[in-house]
């Protein structure tokens, strides 16, 4: 049909497994390809599309009628989904003007080849206008993207002979890379020194430190010990107290010692 591409390889009507109507880009073994697929139409699905390689195929499915696609992958799901759907109106299209009866019971006996050829060969081409933009947008992407990393990259310098200001240059640089040097080893020199200071200040607290910590714990056992023996007498002598008060009232209950004598 003199297209741009063969992005479109096979699309047919069927309805219980039998092709009521059938375009093939050429390849005689997308007949039975396809044959294989519409015995595997997922159930449950209005539309359906896998892509296996370099292709894709696309079912769309209603009303007991299973439209079907054997595309290239550079073409979206969206765009095949579209050629589906008019595929599908065309066909009805042709299918009632030349049905007397009921749609579904006449539609086995109707010969709709000759008003879809010319009508799919218009959605044929359409979809291949379709896979040539998006071509031309990849490549165009593509391009872009050198150009952006050709500006983006740098230079190599050219060989040759350099010049006296390019030498002067030159000298500048390894003069202010050895002041640089010269200025970090100072610093670095000034920043040992501070180290070595805060590591002899650390020593000095750490020693002292440990001077003070065994006298803090002697003094800190003794008055324990003080407390404790306080603690002690204060209880011995509520206990000597308690004990003279029950024998007092113990005496001033018995009369003295008369209760001994009975």
């Amino acid at each position: 049909m003199g297209f741009i591409k063969n992005t479109v390889h096979y699309c047919c009507v069927s309805r219980d497994n039998q092709i009521l109507y059938a375009y093939n880009g050429g390849d005689q073994t997308n007949e039975s390809l396809a044959s294989l697929c519409l015995e595997k139409t997922p159930p449950f699905h209005n539309w359906y599309f896998e892509t296996l390689g370099k292709r894709t195929f696309g079912f769309l499915i209603g009303d007991g009628f299973v439209y079907f696609a054997i595309v290239d992958k550079v073409l979206s799901r969206s765009s095949v989904l579209k050629f589906l759907e008019h595929l599908r109106d065309e066909f009805k299209k042709a299918a009632r003007k030349n049905s007397r009866g009921s749609f579904t019971a006449m539609i086995g006996s109707i010969n709709v080849e000759d008003q879809l050829v010319p009508v799919v060969s218009r959605l044929i081409a359409s979809l291949e206008r379709v896979a040539e933009t998006t071509n031309n947008d990849l490549k165009t992407n593509n391009n872009l993207g050198e150009q952006s990393e050709a500006a983006n990259s740098t230079k190599a310098p050219l060989l040759g002979r350099s010049s006296k200001q390019e030498k002067k240059k030159g000298k500048d640089h390894v003069i202010s890379l050895r002041g640089i040097e010269l200025e970090e080893h100072r610093k670095s020199d000034d920043r040992g020194n501070r180290t070595e200071r805060c590591d002899a200040s650390s020593a000095a607290a750490t020693s002292l430190q440990k001077d003070y910590v065994p006298s803090r714990g002697r003094s800190g056992s003794q008055s324990v010990e003080l407390k404790w023996r306080r603690l002690v007498q204060i209880v011995l002598a509520i206990d000597a107290a308690i004990c003279l008060t029950l024998f007092g009232i113990w005496l001033a209950i018995c009369h003295g010692i008369q209760c001994t004598r009975s």
